[in-house]
């Protein structure tokens, strides 16, 4: 089976439009994608350059600030977590935590009566 140009060049003409929508997204779609990783990239960069100031201030404090993260470390120095504020451990099984959660159901429902 022979194609003669005619039908050849018939056919081309035909699809010609697709053709040129092909060509065109060919260099439109990396344009747009460049545009939006610029856009990307700037956004980026701000909030670096955002983290960087924040960065400086807590390096070199004014005053205001020094005494808020003094009081801030003192106050989690004192902070102390004993048994009584320990709501999951490993070191019971989970039928002893079970039972644990059960009496302490029974004893806030006893303080819920009596209040």
């Amino acid at each position: 089976m022979t194609v003669s140009p005619s039908s050849f060049i018939s056919f081309v003409s035909e699809i010609f439009p697709l053709l040129q929508i092909y060509a065109g997204s060919f260099f439109t779609i990396p344009l747009i994608r460049w545009f939006l990783v610029q856009k990307r990239n700037g956004e980026i960069e701000r909030r670096n350059r955002s983290r960087e100031q924040y960065a400086q201030a807590l390096e070199r404090p004014d005053v205001s600030l020094r005494t808020k993260l003094l009081s801030a470390r003192d106050m989690a120095q004192r902070t102390f977590i004993g048994q009584d504020r320990i709501v999951y451990s490993t070191d019971k099984d989970l039928y002893e935590q079970d039972y644990d959660a059960q009496q302490w159901e029974k004893k806030f429902r006893e303080i819920e009566k009596s209040e």
